[in-house]
């Protein structure tokens, strides 16, 4: 039993440095993770600073005798509120990327990263459990009584952990890299799909009664689960309050009311329609979120689509452009 309690509290120190030291070396994905999960703006920074300076002060701690209780406990506690964290953003539908482990292994929030960190916490639990009955054996006077042959062994299997996050990482690079379908849409002047979709304020919303008011449309294509798209909707809520007189903007998601809910309450959109998959996005062409693509008054596809949110800004100034110069020429006649 404190050879297998060594090992655990060795496991569990990997772990925490490893997330520690990759957390300081990403920043600004820390960042972007912990507003995802939920935590106030103004505390952002706060928390993408102590998180990782905590995890490497658990992972010292627990490879010394007199801190190992004090360090299973902390080590309790973050993996708690990490646990409770990913449960509500599932429970919301919601699976932005966790950087878990920084740059080094980051993937979207699921079950399975639900399950790893409730098995960390039983880990932490074994720990402090042989911490407060005095057993586990000390680390370093088990490692000393190593024979070479466990040293090499263990120290295969912590380079093994290693060498295994870091070709996930490489992995994930190239998949980043790798360009994705483009957004083909349909061609300008074409007559834009109808529809009637559930709206998330209740009741249907028609392509034709967003064009009733006689000014063009912004249909800017979603989904609950789109990072990008997260980070998007502040501006959209602002787009839609600024240049109501200019533009119709409107959001086709999918999923149910429950799956969008936190995106449109924290953000205030107005405008939200609810496919039931992808049918309606399918039909514009728009693989990609997000992606917007402006539907004139005359119900005809006014523009080519835009992809991302450097594009659906670009696109917007220049629906806004042309917008000013017909609102100025019919001013002039």
């Amino acid at each position: 039993m404190p050879m297998i309690i060594v090992l655990l509290r060795l496991g569990l120190s990997l772990i925490f440095s490893i997330a520690g030291t990759t957390k300081f070396l990403d920043q600004q994905g820390k960042r972007d993770a912990v507003k995802n999960f939920g935590a106030p703006v103004a505390l952002t920074p706060a928390l993408s600073l102590l998180l990782p300076l905590a995890e490497l002060a658990i992972a010292a701690g627990l490879l010394f005798d007199q801190t190992v209780g004090a360090s299973a406990v902390a080590a309790l506690v973050v993996l708690g509120l990490f646990v409770a964290a990913i449960s509500v953003s599932l429970a919301r539908g919601r699976t932005h990327d966790c950087h878990c482990f920084g740059q080094l292994y980051s993937r979207p929030l699921g079950w399975p990263t639900l399950a790893r960190n409730v098995v960390f916490a039983f880990g932490a639990v074994i720990v402090l459990w042989e911490a407060r009955g005095g057993g586990g054996g000390s680390v370093f006077g088990t490692l000393a009584r190593f024979s070479p042959l466990q040293g090499v062994w263990l120290l295969g299997v912590a380079a093994a952990v290693i060498v295994a996050l870091i070709v996930s990482s490489k992995r994930q690079k190239r998949l980043r890299a790798t360009p994705a379908t483009p957004a083909r849409g349909l061609p300008v002047s074409a007559i834009a799909p109808p529809f009637e979709l559930a709206a998330y304020a209740g009741g249907t919303r028609s392509l034709r009664q967003l064009l009733n008011e006689g000014k063009p449309l912004l249909l800017v294509f979603t989904n609950p689960t789109c990072g990008p798209c997260v980070s998007l909707f502040k501006e959209i809520k602002e787009w839609q309050e600024a240049h109501s007189d200019e533009l119709t903007i409107a959001l086709i998601s999918f999923g149910t009311i429950k799956e969008n809910f936190v995106n449109v309450a924290r953000n205030g959109l107005g405008q939200v329609l609810l496919q039931h998959k992808r049918e309606i996005a399918e039909q514009y062409g728009a693989n990609l979120t997000p992606t917007a693509v402006v539907v004139g008054a005359n119900g005809r596809i006014a523009s080519p689509l835009a992809a991302g949110a450097e594009e659906i800004r670009a696109l917007l100034a220049d629906v806004l452009a042309n917008s000013g110069n017909s609102n100025h020429n019919h001013l002039s006649g």
